[in-house]
């Protein structure tokens, strides 16, 4: 079609805790190809993990729902200093 630009659309990749069931061997590849999708300019990641340690390497943003509730939204240390993800999610008793 002449006469229409046309433009890049960004790219939004979403992942439901994509290391579930992995070996030991293949989670450090699938951690690396997420590492590299978040080097580019043009996409997104959302990604669901209950693996904190995942979580902490490769996010950026941190929101926690609990009970259909969020209770926490910020950078991962501050989400997993909250006293309600710590009581929720990591064992920790209040």
């Amino acid at each position: 079609v002449t006469g229409v630009q046309t433009c890049a659309l960004p790219i939004f990749y979403m992942f439901d805790e994509p290391t579930a069931g992995m070996s030991v061997d293949e989670v450090p590849v699938v951690l690396d190809l997420i590492r590299q999708l978040k080097t580019r300019s043009d996409c997104a990641i959302l990604l669901v993990e209950h693996k904190m340690d995942v979580v902490r390497e490769l996010a950026d943003r941190v929101v926690v729902l609990h009970n259909g509730q969020c209770v926490a939204d910020g950078d991962p240390a501050t989400v997993m200093a909250s006293a309600v993800v710590q009581s929720a999610y990591l064992g920790v008793a209040p």
